[in-house]
This record gives structure tokens, C-alpha cells and sequence, in this order.
């Protein structure tokens, strides 16, 4: 970390995400020469902490875009801080069957990928927004419904089990109307109908899917 600054501190935090600073001093921090320059590392549970860390690493680094680098030069020797970015950017997207089978079954145009991820970005944003209003909407009208009400272990575990089937059909239909009909809408008429996938169905995978 000897060749930051604090301009260029200053810098990332005003011209960068936030994230940004922190996990590129955290990766400078954590690329420094362990036992060496860290006197406070104290064997053998330094030795521990360090190995659990690089798992972590090495789970973020391949977790998401493994299949990428065959494709995408610019992937290679990338550090912690590009990859968590990455995972960052692209976990929502690669949550849609859709956008994974753009981005991994077939070699599209860049124009192609920028308009998908364009629409899934803006459907994740709308989805999410929406989803938190209505279930901070649920639980104020269960706060009013309950206020005079004793409720046992019994009834509390009804609720529960109620509330959870609400929470799950409701975020389903919400991402299916605000996510999913819009990137399959996109995908159709950018003439990628074959890799069209509604969420729930299944389809058959190559190897290069794993």
C-alpha cells in the first residue's frame, strides 16, 4: 500500500463506486507478503486465517465468469478487487436462465450483451424497489391487524409458514412481469428466440454450462 495517496484516495471515492476504495485497500492490504511485512500474523493461526481468506478468493474468482476466459482475454491475471467487482456487477444478471444462456451457449455481438444487460439491470432495479414497498406494505397492515392481539407459539408458526408461501409467490410473480417478460421480450427480438428460458422451465445443458 506504499504507492497510495491520499488524492488518489480522495479520488476513487468521488470517480469510483464506493466500493471501489475499500476493496482495493483491502486487497492491497491482503496482497501484502504474509509473516513478513505483518509481524502481527502469528503462526499457526495466521497461517489458518490466510488459507481460509484464499478460499474465499479463489471461490469469488471462479464462481461467477470460470467460463469466461476462454472468450475474454481481458479476464486473465485479473486481482481480488477486479473480481469481486465482476461478481458484483454480474450476480443479479446470471440469476436469469436467459442471460446465462446469452452469455455462455452462444457468441453474440457486444451490442447484443449491452442491451440484455441493460434490460436486466433496469428489471432487477424496478423488481427489487417494487418487492421491498409491498412487503414493508404487508408487514405495517400485520403490525395493525396484531396490535390488540395475542399471538402463541402455535398461531406465530402459522403466520410464519403463511407469510413465507406470501413472500415466495409474490417475489416469483414480481420478478416474472418486471424481470423476465422484458429480457425474453429483448432476447426474441434481437433474434435469439432459441435461448429464450422462462424462469421455473428447465432445459438440457452442455458441459460448457457447469
Amino acid at each position: 500500500m506504499a504507492d497510495w495517496t491520499l488524492e488518489q484516495v480522495y479520488r476513487d471515492f468521488w470517480s469510483r463506486p464506493l466500493s471501489y476504495p475499500l476493496l482495493r485497500m483491502y486487497g492491497d492490504f491482503m496482497d501484502t507478503r504474509r509473516y513478513d511485512r505483518m509481524p502481527f500474523y502469528f503462526a499457526p493461526l495466521g497461517g489458518q486465517v490466510v488459507s481460509y481468506e484464499d478460499r474465499i478468493i479463489n471461490l469469488l474468482d471462479w464462481a461467477v465468469d470460470a467460463h469466461e476466459e476462454a472468450r475474454n482475454t481481458e479476464d486473465r491475471n485479473r486481482d481480488f478487487y477486479q473480481r469481486a467487482v465482476y461478481c458484483q456487477k454480474n450476480y443479479l444478471r446470471y440469476q436469469n436462465d436467459t442471460v446465462c444462456n446469452l452469455m455462455y451457449d452462444v457468441q453474440a455481438p457486444r451490442p447484443v450483451y449491452d442491451k440484455i444487460n441493460a434490460t436486466v439491470d433496469r428489471g432487477n432495479f424496478a423488481f427489487y424497489l417494487s418487492a421491498a414497498a409491498v412487503h414493508a406494505a404487508s408487514f405495517m397492515y400485520m403490525s395493525f391487524f396484531f396490535r390488540y392481539r395475542r399471538v402463541t407459539a402455535l398461531p406465530t408458526l402459522a403466520i410464519g409458514s403463511a407469510y413465507y408461501i406470501f413472500f415466495e409467490n409474490v417475489n416469483n410473480i414480481m420478478y416474472k412481469l418486471i424481470v423476465d417478460r422484458p429480457v425474453l421480450q429483448t432476447t426474441r427480438r434481437l433474434g435469439f428466440a432459441a435461448q429464450a428460458q422462462p424462469v421455473g422451465t428447465a432445459k438440457n445443458r452442455g458441459l460448457n454450462y457447469i
